[in-house]
């Protein structure tokens, strides 16, 4: 049975659902399979309240809080594998778990868990986005804070890690690295400047390295 219809469906048939087995499930078998004797099967993380054994009677709210549960733990499995295979923001795994149908409540939960297990890391994700957006696509400080709260990071986060980890001197050599290559394209000084400052880098900062190359263009 389609889980979304199953309480309204038990309800609106009179009908009783009752739990027809439980089987724990996993490599750590910290989860269980809810079997039902309408044919229908749920996943549940352990431990269960006592009181769920095979043969009880599942009241609405029971049901209830069996699909949440359900929705909980393939939501937490599927977190789980995306971030084994690469790293991601808290907020736009947020966005991914809403997307596929994940309520916020539910969503808060596994990202809480995640979080916890260190599989989510604000900090981390910057540190390593930073690391290779400076290698292909320089830019100044303020557009990499923009560029980490587009991906998901807070704020907060995104400019302490950009003021942390990004020194003046990183930022005057990505300010060359772009220079050099709008130099090269024959542009005027006033389309580079206004490159530049789409690139987030300081106004003072690029009036001086253009005024620098105007009197040393070597």
């Amino acid at each position: 049975m389609d889980r979304k219809g199953l309480v309204v469906s038990s309800s609106s048939l009179n009908v009783n659902i009752s739990i027809a087995s439980l089987q724990k499930r996993g490599a750590g078998k910290e989860t269980i399979t809810v079997s039902l004797t309408d044919g229908s099967s749920f996943f549940m993380p352990l431990p269960l309240d006592a009181s769920w054994v095979a043969g009880k009677i599942l009241s609405d709210e029971d049901l209830e809080r069996l699909i949440e549960e359900d929705s909980y733990v393939r939501g937490k499995e599927w977190a789980a594998s995306r971030l084994a295979l690469r790293e991601d923001s808290s907020g736009r795994m947020m966005q991914k778990l809403q997307k596929r149908g994940y309520s916020s409540l539910v969503s808060r939960r596994i990202l809480s868990d995640m979080i916890a297990l260190g599989f989510l890391d604000d900090y981390r994700f910057s540190e390593l986005w930073l690391h290779e957006r400076l290698k292909i696509h320089p830019e100044g400080r303020d557009a990499l804070v923009a560029g980490l709260q587009h991906r998901g990071v807070s704020g907060d986060i995104a400019r302490t890690q950009v003021v942390r980890l990004i020194t003046d001197e990183d930022e005057q050599k990505a300010l060359q690295q772009c220079y050099n290559k709008l130099k090269r394209q024959s542009l005027s000084d006033e389309k580079i400047i206004k490159n530049l400052l789409r690139r987030g880098f300081p106004y003072s900062s690029i009036k001086n390295k253009v005024r620098r190359d105007y009197f040393d263009p070597s």
